[in-house]
């Protein structure tokens, strides 16, 4: 899933707002938590996109023997994604 900026602020917000609404945590600098959050969701974002990266590579190996057998790359990319992400402790 792809966020844009205004999307993962809002997102970060949220979720601020709604653990300090459920008393789920406790902070003096709510902007500063927001912001931290923020960070984190980035962080986590990238880590996806390395794994595109690392999938895209595997299979740009593997190309030839895709098309070969008339298997659909998307579900192949999928499929990679989801057995690295499991071996990396990435989740989806």
């Amino acid at each position: 899933m792809r966020l844009n900026k205004l999307q993962i602020e809002h997102l970060a917000f949220s979720i601020v707002k709604g653990l300090l609404s459920e008393n789920l945590i406790l902070t003096e600098d709510r902007e500063k938590m927001v912001a931290e959050v923020q960070e984190i969701i980035v962080k986590e974002l990238g880590k996806e996109d390395q794994l595109d990266e690392q999938v895209k590579d595997i299979l740009k190996e593997k190309l030839d023997e895709i098309r070969n057998t008339n298997v659909d790359y998307y579900e192949m990319f999928k499929m990679v994604k989801s057995k690295l992400a499991e071996k990396e402790n990435i989740v989806l």
